[in-house]
């Protein structure tokens, strides 16, 4: 019965207007990184973007998570290729993924640095890598706490991490700029108004024209935001790639390459 009542909140959670937003965010990621490639490997962490195959058999998904019962969902809803591996030490091979996104897992994890590093070691030289996270520490509520959040970022600080593991930036922008002003004056009223700190059991749930005219405005922010960052938000979206090691040409003097080419004689006998 237990398993029943979470699948269904799991089911409830993978049609809201985040996870839908989200979910097309990093399609359109994947996409891009795509363009010009015929055969590819991606990672899913955090099982979010819900790629399937990626629209052509040559692009292999792998699905990966920490959570059993998401996996186990995620199979029931015909997703293949699942792992369930510790976020902060990825049973993968190195250099093994073309791209990566990771739709909301970095404030989940104890320390982000050390996840950052394991998606830099098992992405490619020159692969890609797009991930959101929740923005504005001062935003911080009852449903991060519920979800299990250790925390949420800046933009400049979510670069000066990236930037620390090894990654180049490519764009950093804010997102759901349409919800910011609404949460910011909810967390202000609560602060103001709230007399006790008890965590409530769950979220109310929203409604369903309210969840389908997010998802409309959210759908209009993604494609704002092809064109510009956008200056704030409750959501973060990061674009980045890993370095192509680029082999240093040396050039030896003509003198030298002289010397080198015959040993220098030993005496005579």
């Amino acid at each position: 019965m237990e398993t029943q009542l979470e699948f269904e909140a799991l089911r409830k959670e993978s049609y809201s207007w985040w996870s839908v937003a989200r979910r097309e965010l990093l399609r359109d990621a994947v996409s891009k990184s795509l363009t010009a490639k015929r055969e590819a490997c991606i990672l899913d962490l955090g099982c979010t973007a819900q790629l399937g195959n990626a629209g052509s058999p040559n692009f292999r998904v792998l699905n990966a998570h920490s959570s059993l019962p998401i996996l186990a969902f995620r199979q029931i809803e015909g997703d293949q290729d699942l792992v369930c591996t510790s976020m902060e030490e990825l049973g993968l091979t190195s250099n093994a993924f073309d791209v990566i996104v990771a739709g909301d897992v970095l404030q989940s994890v104890p320390d982000d640095l050390v996840t950052l590093r394991e998606l830099r070691r098992v992405l490619k030289d020159g692969g890609s890598l797009c991930l959101t996270v929740p923005a504005y520490p001062f935003l911080w509520g009852e449903q991060d706490e519920t979800r299990g959040h250790q925390r949420r970022y800046t933009a400049s600080e979510l670069r000066r991490k990236l930037n620390n593991c090894g990654f180049e930036i490519s764009r950093v922008s804010y997102f759901v700029a349409t919800g910011f002003l609404p949460a910011m004056l909810q967390r202000i009223g609560r602060n103001i108004f709230s007399k006790t700190i008890a965590r409530r059991p769950g979220s109310a749930e929203i409604a369903p024209w309210a969840n389908h005219a997010m998802v409309g405005v959210l759908d209009l922010e993604r494609h704002l935001i092809r064109y510009i960052n956008l200056p704030f938000g409750t959501r973060l979206v990061c674009w980045a790639r890993k370095p192509t090691l680029v082999a240093e040409r040396v050039v030896v003097p003509a003198w030298e390459r002289q010397w080198a080419a015959r040993p220098l004689p030993q005496g005579m006998s």
